[in-house]
């Protein structure tokens, strides 16, 4: 580095000259009312025998110190100033006025020195707006940053702060961290958890060039919860198999394990022992029946009631369905829906992937047999062993002379006994029910 016991150094090109750039006013001699002249710098300076290098910075004055171009000083052959004529108060040149090249060389903390000749340790303020001039003595350092904290390694491409940009800036970092030499863009996901160094070079005073960036990891969803669905209103529980520090539900839970009781997307969030997190979703569908249509015929004295299903739709359901009757007035359930003994029952549709959706509606099988004469043959041969009382809440069965025989609750069957099991002798009997509706029934033996 250039030695920093001198002040600034008046330097001329070694081996070109200053030049107008094709204006007719000679070099240390501009002409009045020239208000800006593009000069080309065909060469390197020197000062102290070293040329200037990039972050060092060069300036046009007159002999009175004043400033009238300054730029910071780019490592090329061809460089160009644009310098400002003004005496303060009107733009432009004076006549005959002489200019002189300065420069200002950099140390090892980005420190410019200042102009010896001028008694202002602060010469060089001015205004943009009005002279397209640069302040260098109280420049801006360039500041770049990276999250101070800890960076989760999946929250993004990291991009580095500044406060203003700079084209010559630098990256380098060793192995391990994915970064972009010229923007310093950062891909987490390619790179590994860890602190690193991060180190900037440029010709622009940085505020520093050194910086640690620690990336942490964050928590993988090793087995990620796929969409599913519930079998009707049964609640659905769904646990997470990994381990995790805390868990957030979309229900509000934090448990492990939760449980669903209706259709929805659920997310829900996981971090770590570092305080990263991950986090998912998964849909939840209802398996439903929406439509079933069904049609049931009378059992007769010969054959069993039917039950032919018609037109249904099972919402997010898996064919081939089977169906199954459950009965309402014993603890039977049969597949077959052509043989159908008189009663009450609910339907139940399984699904091919093994739910069992409850059609909550009661499907009634009655007997049309000798006119529908209420007879039946209590007598244990399988034929017409009971009789299917068809009507609602609570019945009392009197025989024909008054006196009663049997309580029950109906809809039910009657087994042709009384109230302690014994059979009843063959003959006429009144069934009456509470709303006062009557039902003539023989037994025959």
């Amino acid at each position: 580095m250039v030695s920093f016991l001198r002040h600034i150094i008046p330097a001329f090109c070694l081996f070109g000259l200053i030049n107008l750039s094709a204006q007719d006013v000679p070099w240390l001699l501009p002409s009045v009312s020239l208000n800006a002249v593009p000069l080309t710098i065909n060469c390197i300076p020197q000062a102290d025998g070293q040329f200037l290098r990039e972050g060092d910075y060069i300036g046009i004055f007159n002999e009175q110190n004043r400033c009238f171009g300054l730029a910071r000083w780019k490592d090329t052959i061809d460089f160009k100033i644009i310098v400002y004529g003004s005496d303060g108060t009107i733009d432009g040149f004076n006549a005959g006025e002489k200019l002189a090249l300065k420069i200002w060389l950099r140390d090892e903390d980005c420190i410019l020195e200042k102009i010896s000749q001028v008694a202002s340790d602060n010469p060089l303020v001015f205004s943009n707006a009005v002279t397209n001039r640069i302040n260098v003595l109280d420049f801006e350092r360039l500041s770049v940053s990276y999250p101070a904290e800890g960076h989760c390694m999946n929250e993004g491409i990291l991009l580095p702060v500044m406060n203003y940009t700079a084209d010559d800036l630098h990256f380098t970092s060793t192995s391990g961290i994915n970064l972009d030499l010229t923007s310093g863009a950062i891909d987490p996901l390619r790179s590994s958890p860890g602190t690193f160094a991060i180190e900037m070079n440029s010709g622009t005073c940085l505020t520093n060039n050194k910086l640690t960036l620690t990336l942490k990891d964050f928590p993988r969803l090793s087995s990620p919860l796929p969409d599913t669905v519930m079998c009707g209103e049964e609640p659905l529980e769904i646990s997470l198999a990994d381990q995790f520090t805390s868990v957030q539900w979309s229900t509000g839970a934090t448990t492990p394990r939760v449980e669903l009781d209706k259709p929805a997307t659920v997310w829900y969030r996981v971090t770590n022992s570092v305080g990263c997190g991950n986090a998912d979703t998964f849909d939840i569908r209802q398996i439903a029946i929406k439509k079933l249509e069904y049609i049931v015929d009378k059992a007769d004295c010969y054959r069993k009631g039917r039950i032919t299903i018609g037109e249904s739709y099972i919402e997010n359901g898996r064919a081939p369905y089977t169906y199954l009757l459950s009965s309402q007035l014993e603890n039977l359930e049969q597949d077959e829906l052509s043989e159908v003994a008189e009663g009450v029952y609910t339907m139940k549709v399984v699904n091919a992937n093994g739910c069992i959706l409850r059609h909550s509606q009661k499907i009634i099988v009655e007997k049309d047999c000798l006119n529908d004469v209420p007879v039946f043959t209590p007598n244990d041969d399988g034929q017409d062993d009971r009789y299917f009382v068809n009507l609602e809440g609570k019945i009392r069965i009197f025989d024909r002379n008054g006196a009663l025989k049997r309580r029950l609750t109906a809809p039910c069957y009657f087994d042709g006994n009384d109230e302690s099991g014994s059979p009843l002798p063959m003959g006429v009997y009144m069934v009456i029910s509470e709303k006062g509706e009557k039902v003539e029934l023989t037994i025959i033996r």
